[in-house]
């Protein structure tokens, strides 16, 4: 009985060891990322009209971008990229909202899976950013990206994923 009781409050503590410094390990790997998103979020409220952060995500293709989703002090939604040398801000009614287009994918691919929905910024253009899965009959599942125009949903691109 005593030799299980030992067994047990090692082990116990083994585990508490492991999880924290899983935690700890975690957190320095993330606090990069955290410290830029926090500043782009400061630099938002400071230079536009956002009010409220709702949402923040890393958008990269030619250059990297935080987009802040939020809302200007009356409650209208905004949308904020900012990058290393530019703030880029929209108000939502500018343009067609994430569920538009994921909306725009479920009506070219019912069966698709849509996975994540991003605002962002490529070659130049705002765009939304959707990404999706499919699995056709009988072959391996496929993923995707589409590429629509932020301000009138016009589909831009698509670009499949492949591992070959």
């Amino acid at each position: 009985m005593r030799k299980t009781w030992k067994i047990t409050i090692i082990a116990g503590a083994a585990a508490v060891v492991i999880v924290t410094g899983m935690s700890m390990a975690f957190n320095f790997i993330m606090d990069k990322e955290w410290t830029e998103q926090r500043a782009a979020v400061l630099t938002a409220y400071e230079k536009t009209v956002l009010s409220k952060a709702v949402k923040v995500e890393r958008f990269v293709a030619e250059k990297p971008y935080t987009v802040i989703t939020g809302e200007d002090k009356i409650g209208q939604p905004v949308y904020v990229w900012v990058g290393q040398d530019e703030i880029h801000t929209e108000m939502g009614s500018a343009g067609i909202d994430a569920a538009q287009a994921e909306a725009k994918v479920k009506a070219a691919h019912p069966e698709a899976k849509v996975l994540r929905t991003t605002p962002g910024i490529r070659s130049g253009q705002l765009v939304w950013e959707v990404f999706y899965k499919l699995q056709p009959e009988g072959k391996p599942e496929q993923h995707f990206y589409d590429y629509y125009a932020f301000k009138d949903g016009q589909a831009i691109d698509t670009l499949r994923l492949t591992i070959q």
